[in-house]
């Protein structure tokens, strides 16, 4: 049925007579899609998406055991519920069912009522896991999108996600952190195992250890950067933590220019010294010195070369004091 809203039940036996049946049973409430064989089950439950398959165990080609297999080792069809049937009876072939993935397990003649059940059932199984994964998905796509470093480090110290920012900062391929521990491949080597200890003591006793931090950690090609860190745990159902949320800044080129402003700053407090004490200072005296020259100096020769070496003088005290006027006015460089 084109553009039904009704759930997908895939089913699939080689006797047409009990696919027949199936959908006699369940076309009320389900749209139907048919397969005959192992191989065709697995192309329609990638290509239709079906809420449900119901998956008969003795076909020829491969056996339900073996399409169950492949459907639940699937990323596409790995949350599809599977119900399998078959004529064969005994606790064996329930047990090896149900070690193939599968999610329920019938008796042929398939009773109406208990298939009905067992569909509606996870029918809505299904529809949860897909509300959860599609909120799974949206946060992962934001955490992929942030502007920076996100990563979630479980009890272990292992990486279990990277957002795209924090891949291509670091100069990683997409999953190539995943699995790794955090500490190990990211930190330096002398910090290594003191990190370890702090995040023994953030997953124990959260409270009394700092969320916020600055680090310095490796780049793929060995260059070290300093990131600022955020830390916001993840609980299970018993109010452990099971896992923190790591979201970082790459603060390097802010930490160089504080630092630079900093060496300024000193660097004009010692040229500010150095003008009002060691060079106002003797310029003074010169001055002074000069001066007395012109006033005991009589020839006219003479005058003429001590007034000059006023002038020069003079000259060097207003540019002296020029410049300190101007650094007295100049406000301190922030960091």
């Amino acid at each position: 049925m084109i553009g039904s809203d009704l759930d997908r039940v895939l089913v699939v036996d080689d006797e047409p007579a009990i696919v027949d049946l199936m959908e006699l049973y369940l076309k009320s409430h389900y749209e139907i899609i048919r397969a005959y064989n192992g191989k065709e089950a697995l192309r329609k439950a990638r290509s239709e998406k079906p809420s449900v398959i119901i998956l008969d165990v003795m076909m020829p080609d491969m056996n339900g055991y073996e399409v169950c297999k492949v459907l639940k080792t699937s990323v596409e069809t790995q949350f599809t519920p599977i119900i399998m049937v078959t004529a064969l009876s005994g606790k064996d072939e329930k047990i090896k069912g149900l070690e193939s993935g599968a999610d329920e397990f019938l008796s042929k003649p398939v009773n109406r009522l208990e298939l009905v059940t067992r569909v509606k059932s996870l029918t809505r199984i299904k529809h949860l896991q897909d509300r959860i994964l599609a909120e799974r998905n949206y946060a992962y796509q934001c955490i992929d999108v942030a502007g920076g470093l996100m990563l979630v480090v479980d009890r272990d110290q292992m990486i279990n996600l990277m957002n795209r920012t924090g891949n291509e900062s670091l100069g990683y391929d997409e999953f190539e952190l995943i699995g790794q521990n955090v500490f190990d491949v990211l930190f330096l080597p002398e910090d290594r195992e003191k990190e370890k200890e702090n995040f023994k003591e953030i997953i124990t006793n959260m409270s009394d250890t700092p969320l916020s931090s600055e680090k310095k950690i490796l780049k793929k090609n060995g260059e070290a950067i300093i990131v600022s860190w955020s830390k916001s745990p993840i609980y299970d159902s018993n109010g452990n933590i099971e896992a923190l949320i790591c979201s970082g800044k790459d603060i390097t080129e802010l930490k160089m220019k504080n630092e630079l402003l900093l060496n300024l700053n000193e660097m004009k407090d010692i040229f500010t010294g150095v003008l009002n004490q060691g060079l106002m200072g003797p310029v003074t005296e010169i001055q002074d010195y000069v001066q007395a020259l012109l006033e005991q100096e009589t020839e006219t020769e003479n005058i003429a070369y001590v007034e000059k070496i006023m002038r020069n003088v003079s000259n060097m005290t207003e540019t002296l004091k020029t410049a300190s006027a101007y650094l007295d006015q100049q406000p301190e460089e922030k960091i």
